[in-house]
């Protein structure tokens, strides 16, 4: 009888692992839209699909369209926990980007991507990429491998008929992203803002696991002591003109910004002369912003001083990150 358990089990484990590979060796992307007629002033609604028995942690995607038939508004993503990115957006291409701290699970719409009918005209939109995210055995995020791009072109007719003033529409539940264009002089590889997009999972992992070791270590939240053990602390560039460098603090205070003159020199279009400074007190690191736009784990510094903590994800500018510790 025992031995018939026991068999029993194994044909059930083994049935197991056929459902589950076989579940996870279809990956697959695509482009849709709701409708493919629309009026001058009316919403086109396209929506990218996936469908992937990998849970995942992220997504990104570039959709082309002309900007004299069609404007872009905003994308947003019905998935729990999937936060958008905000990316420098060029005319006539949409970038999204988006990403979350847990895997999810997706069998439907990723995003929803909302344009504004401009005028009559025979158009379309194309879907020039889009790749899934996963966090490999190492516990950093990397692409998802086979994943195919199936309908990647809608044609679009839009008659020269102005459409009825239309109602306020509520925006879809999740994370909304803007998706307005704006003049930069290069667009953004996409494995570019898929490094970013692995950059900030990982940042996240490291910063929990630390807020972690923190509460079960000590019952006070302070600063890093500049003077406590050997090893000093560093900025590590994750993105930007110095991505792949770390810069050692061993003086202080230390100027971040475009000016040649800074002690870190980053020599970005979105970066002000002095962007920002990292200075000691108390015993302590501190990071302020003068004046360009300084961002800590996706919060805005706006001009005031913040203590700085290990595995802190700082954004200056637009695209600039880096991570202290």
């Amino acid at each position: 009888m025992k031995r018939m358990i026991g068999f029993a089990f194994a044909i059930l484990f083994a049935l197991t692992a056929v459902i589950n590979a076989s579940a996870q060796s279809t990956e697959s992307i695509w482009l849709t839209a709701n409708t493919t007629a629309y009026k001058t002033g009316e919403t086109v609604l396209a929506a990218i699909n996936a469908s992937s028995g990998t849970p995942i942690q992220g997504f990104t995607f570039q959709i082309r369209y002309d900007p004299s038939c069609l404007q872009p508004v905003n994308a947003s993503s019905p998935i729990s926990g999937m936060n958008g990115l905000p990316l420098p957006q060029l005319t006539g291409m949409v970038d999204g980007s988006y990403a979350s701290t847990t895997p999810q699970t997706v069998s439907g719409i990723l995003a929803e991507v909302k344009f504004t009918a401009l005028k009559g005209c025979q158009t379309g939109l194309t879907l020039e990429s889009a790749a899934l995210a996963i966090r490999n055995t190492e516990g950093f995020a990397a692409p998802l491998s086979g994943v195919l791009i199936g309908e990647r072109n809608l044609s679009l007719n839009i008659a020269s008929e102005v459409a009825a003033p239309q109602p306020a529409q509520v925006e879809s539940s999740g994370s909304v992203l803007p998706l307005t264009p704006q003049k930069v002089e290069q667009t953004i590889p996409l494995w570019m803002i898929i490094g970013i997009v692995f950059a900030i999972l990982a940042a996240s992992l490291m910063f929990g696991a630390f807020q972690l070791f923190r509460i079960g270590t000590t019952p006070n939240r302070k600063a890093s002591n500049p003077s406590s053990g050997a090893r000093r602390a560093a900025l590590h560039i994750k993105h930007g003109p110095q991505a792949g460098k770390s810069f050692s603090l061993t003086k202080l205070p230390v100027l971040i910004g475009r000016d040649p003159q800074n002690d870190i020199y980053i020599n970005d279009p979105h970066i002000i002369n002095q962007h920002a400074q990292i200075f000691s007190k108390s015993n302590g690191y501190y990071l302020k912003d003068l004046g360009g736009g300084t961002f800590i784990n996706g919060r805005p510094v706006k001009s005031s001083t913040v203590v700085l903590r290990p595995g802190d994800v700082v954004r200056l500018g637009k695209s600039v990150l880096f991570v202290f510790g």
